[in-house]
């Protein structure tokens, strides 16, 4: 059977995942969720459970953001293909870009663990969703409940973040690897986007595939473009192996 893991990013949960889960499911995949354990959940690391036969089955690494940097390493290794979601080799860029950028992330990383903690996380949310909309009340019991080893991981995948300058380390040189941008996205910078393309042009056998959604912002909220990713794994561009 084909196979699923998926990393959420930055701030993230594997709760985001829900509608991904129902479509992929009722595809025949085999579903996970890996963990990070920011809130009150325990974090969890996936492992693929089948044998791989390249000729039938996929194994396919569906990352969000920074997920593409905290997904386990042996298991990017190992899939044959790569969705990266509004993702980056090199978060911050350089150039006049960088500067702005620097000093946001040093604010957010300067509000953990202090009373603006919730208003900061509050901010992040709605710019990632933007334009699209976020229901805080229905969903404030669980996103702003950050578990104090949880706060940990926040600081230190923020400071990985901030310091990422490559390629995630255990990209697979064949793997078949898909990029989503969404042009709303109000949390990459343009310029972040493109060095991704550059390097992953560099590093692999064959060269991604490019998908931009014009109706959505740094986190994908719609079904349509949840089904356009399924559709592109079922597509002969991705069923054979290079």
């Amino acid at each position: 059977m084909n196979e699923i893991i998926a990393m959420h990013g930055w701030a993230g949960d594997s709760h985001q995942w829900l509608n991904w889960e129902k479509i992929f499911k009722n595809c025949d995949y085999e579903w996970q969720a890996a963990e990070r354990g920011y809130k009150n959940i325990s974090p969890h690391i996936p492992k693929w459970n089948n044998n791989l036969n390249p000729v039938k089955l996929k194994r396919v690494a569906l990352c969000h953001s920074l997920g593409s940097h905290l997904i386990n390493k042996q298991v990017l290794q190992s899939a044959t293909h790569v969705v990266l979601i509004n993702s980056f080799s090199r978060f911050i860029p350089s150039g006049k870009e960088s500067r702005p950028i620097q000093m946001a992330l040093n604010k957010m990383m300067n509000a953990i663990n202090t009373p603006n903690e919730a208003a900061m996380l509050r901010k992040f949310y709605i710019k990632a969703y933007k334009p699209n909309y976020i229901d805080f009340k229905s969903s404030e019991s669980h996103l702003f409940h950050i578990s104090d080893k949880g706060r940990m991981r926040l600081k230190n995948d923020l400071l990985l973040l901030m310091n990422s300058n490559s390629l995630p380390i255990g990209l697979n040189t064949y793997s078949k690897v898909l990029i989503i941008n969404s042009e709303q996205d109000h949390i990459l910078a343009n310029q972040t986007k493109v060095n991704l393309v550059e390097d992953l042009i560099n590093h692999l056998e064959a060269g991604p595939k490019i998908i931009n959604l014009q109706d959505e912002g740094h986190s994908i909220t719609k079904i349509k473009n949840i089904k356009t990713i399924q559709h592109w794994l079922e597509s002969d561009h991705a069923k054979n192996m290079v």
